[in-house]
């Protein structure tokens, strides 16, 4: 198979399936190149492995170490990569059922609730927010022939491998990332599908788990209200589970949360243990300084609950 098109499969299908499995890959993708090939790492379920943050180490057979600082312009692109909203994965998850009709009608099992299930009880702790995170990056073209390793860590301690990458004889050549007849992505274009600046915004406290949210979060003034750059938006990252309103001023946000379709928001499999995490989600657009001023919960009743507090981090 070319080169060209063996990676482009790979870049699509791989990370799909390390999703289903809830880890990361235990082999670059391909697992065996020249020095100065581009590969693909699929690191699993990462919060903080973006190229300003990480370190990529390369250890060869001859036992020369070549080491990436973070932000070198070798690791092309850090991106995560999200399941299709209507795959069986996440459709067999949110309803708890592996048998799902196709489009004749009759039935057929997909095992998405089982697989969804794994995820969520050994790789995300029951947080719904799926992605697999995958590092696009050229190989040293220094390295010699025979199995090396790669390992990446990033500046909050996260880590990835080492694994193994096989290196066969002769020069390699950088991946051009061709896009059918309109050339090939510029650093910028890739750069552009990475993860931007935010803050995650989540929950705790309370005795019972709510059935609805309010919180209004002040942030620095974002350029509609005479900040330098940036335009605040929030972002929800499972909507089928949980409706997001919001709206922004400038400075002040107010969001209003609340469960979709038929209120069975939660996983099926983890109705007790999933609690807070659902309502997670992304304050971003280039602001800076958001915190929270006051929430509000609200059971099915539409009685308020008490003890329930907002949580921001920067990233993560």
């Amino acid at each position: 198979m070319p080169r060209s098109i063996h990676t482009s499969v790979a870049a699509v299908v791989c990370p799909l399936l390390l999703v289903l499995a809830g880890c990361a890959g235990q082999r670059p993708v391909p697992p065996a190149v020249r020095a100065g090939d581009t590969i693909a790492l699929y690191t699993g379920w990462k919060h903080h492995f973006e190229r300003n943050h990480i370190t990529v180490t390369f250890s060869d057979a001859a036992g020369a170490t070549t080491v990436y600082e973070p932000g070198d312009d070798a690791v092309r692109a850090v991106v995560n990569k999200y399941p299709d909203p209507v795959s069986n994965l996440v459709v067999g998850t949110r309803t708890g059922v592996d048998t799902i009709a196709g489009g004749d009608g009759s039935p057929a099992t997909h095992f998405g609730r089982t697989y969804g299930s794994v995820i969520n009880g050994t790789e995300t702790q029951n947080d719904p927010d799926w992605w697999e995170t995958t590092i696009y990056l050229d190989t040293p073209a220094t390295l010699a022939p025979g199995t090396a390793h790669v390992e990446v860590s990033s500046s909050d301690g996260g880590q990835y491998g080492p694994v193994p990458l096989e290196i066969r004889d002769g020069p390699g050549a950088s991946a051009t990332f061709a896009v059918d007849s309109n050339g090939a992505l510029s650093p910028v274009q890739l750069h552009s599908l990475e993860r931007m600046d935010h803050y995650t915004v989540g929950f705790t406290g309370g005795d019972t788990v709510p059935a609805a949210l309010e919180l209004w979060l002040t942030h620095d003034p974002d350029r509609t209200a005479g900040g330098a750059y940036g335009q605040a938006i929030a972002v929800n990252p499972r909507g089928e589970s949980k409706n997001l309103a919001w709206s922004d001023d400038g400075v002040h946000m107010h969001v209003l949360l609340t469960p979709s379709g038929d209120g069975t928001w939660h996983d099926p499999d983890f109705p007790s243990t999933v609690g807070l995490k659902y309502w997670k989600f992304y304050v971003t657009g280039g602001v800076t300084g958001v915190r929270v001023d006051a929430v509000k919960a609200f059971d099915r009743n539409g009685m308020t609950i008490s003890g329930v507090e907002g949580t921001v981090r920067h990233g993560g």
